[in-house]
């Protein structure tokens, strides 16, 4: 197995991690024909979700009469 093989199937077990671990369900999504550019990209988009998601929890405690 060629090493950019062997990270661009790491990132796509990561990439299905996180997403199993947001949302509490497996998709059944073909990973493996995405590029590993585009790869990076949805895990920094699946970031930057979770962030906006604890972003907006805590706004919610701080100022629970702004919703």
């Amino acid at each position: 197995m060629e090493p950019d093989e062997a990270r661009k199937r790491h990132l796509i077990a990561v990439l299905e991690g996180e997403i199993a671990r947001s949302t509490g369900r497996r998709y059944q999504l073909a990973l493996s024909a995405l590029d590993e550019r585009s790869l990076h990209e949805l895990q920094r988009l699946l970031r930057d979700l979770e962030a906006d998601k604890q972003s907006a929890l805590r706004r919610a405690r701080i100022f629970p009469w702004e919703r």
